[in-house]
């Protein structure tokens, strides 16, 4: 039976190509600076018509990039591809501009590529480039214990490479893994997730992880380099010490514009803090981490989430002193700012609100 798209997860692991020969690290860098190339001469041909649609480059405009870089039809018509998934980006925006390639990377279907064991002088992988536009050469790819651990948690190895050149020159591939989905849990509880720049993630079963990275951005100095890279390694850590054995759903906050219009409000060093605070790298690991486990997440508005009491209805600006939360109405508390807001969470969950305001005017209609 064929596999479905939308009930397959996908996962990608990075290789340096560190190894590669200088004569086909240049072969490979020309080819990856030719198809960078092609991409932005049809990004700005689509831009240029306004096309934002989802439909494929018909044949005129490929001969178009076919003619004018003399290459193959079948290269061209994979890069205008890719070039309108770019400008497509574009097309829900409120403003909209004109996507610039910062970055050298090409998605290589099997059109161009073949990926097999190769079990030689150290090597595992032999990624072939059969033509079709591509150089014909093999490149020989060592394993790494992440590629090793994917095929043994029955992940499948794609067809598709993404290859690509770092700011520094160093050459890499990614390779795609799949597996299908699994089911989302009918039996658990419904768990609020508040995300904390200084105590990190906090959980309103009670669990608490991550609260350590803030106590190690404080000691960052001013220069010091790779300390986002630090930081993201201490966020891995932090989402594989959740238990989420009884949960079958995790209600977050949905922090996508948190620290828009916020420049100039805070003072340079705590500006430096606050860019620390990964929220969304963290989100990601956590999706992960839970479609591999059949969990769903729900985003809810974060909005006055740690000020609002549960137990009287009301909020009140009042009510949080710091870390303390104490109603001034019905005097609930005290007890954590953020665990206050990840119970919010759960009642936002387990009554269908997407906010705190959607719950006090259904409370208002019902009295």
């Amino acid at each position: 039976m064929k596999r479905s798209k939308q009930h397959l997860m996908k996962r990608t692991t990075r290789v340096y190509l560190n190894q590669l020969n200088p004569g086909k690290t240049a072969t490979v860098k020309n080819f990856v600076y030719f198809c960078h190339n092609i991409m932005q001469y049809y990004v700005d041909l689509f831009w240029q018509r306004q096309d934002f649609s989802g439909k494929l480059a018909d044949l005129p405009t490929v001969h178009l990039g076919k003619n004018r870089f003399l290459t193959t039809t079948r290269l061209c018509q994979a890069l205008a591809k890719q070039a309108k998934e770019i400008v497509r980006s574009q097309h829900k925006k409120n403003v909209k501009r004109k996507p610039r390639l910062r970055y050298h990377t090409v998605t290589l279907f099997y059109h161009f590529v073949t990926i097999e064991k190769f079990e030689q002088n150290g090597f595992d992988w032999a990624v072939k480039l059969i033509g079709s536009g591509a150089p014909r050469l093999i490149i020989p790819v060592p394993s790494t214990q992440l590629i090793q651990q994917r095929i043994a948690d029955g992940w499948l190895l794609s067809k598709t490479i993404r290859m690509g050149i770092r700011r520094d020159g160093r050459l890499w591939i990614d390779f795609i893994f799949e597996k299908e989905r699994p089911k989302l849990k009918e039996e658990g509880k419904i768990v609020g997730m508040d995300s904390n720049y200084k105590n990190g993630l906090v959980f309103s079963d009670g669990q608490t992880t991550g609260d350590a990275i803030y106590k190690r951005t404080i000691e960052f100095a001013k220069r010091q380099k790779h300390t986002k890279a630090e930081v993201k390694s201490l966020i891995g850590v932090a989402i594989k010490q959740i238990d989420f054995s009884q949960i079958k759903a995790i209600v977050v906050e949905d922090l996508k514009k948190v620290k828009s219009g916020t420049r100039g409000t805070f003072s340079r060093r705590f500006n430096r803090r606050l860019s620390h605070w990964l929220y969304r790298y963290s989100e990601t690991l956590l999706e992960r981490k839970c479609e591999e486990m059949g969990i769903e997440v729900i985003r809810k508005n974060p909005w006055k989430t740690s000020q609002f009491c549960r137990h009287c209805f009301k909020w009140d600006r009042r009510n949080r002193r710091g870390d303390k939360f104490l109603c001034v109405n019905c005097h609930h508390g005290v007890e954590h700012a953020d665990f206050n807001a990840s119970k919010n969470l759960e009642l936002l969950g387990l009554l269908g609100f997407y906010g705190i305001h959607d719950l006090q005017n259904s409370c208002k209609s019902k009295f």
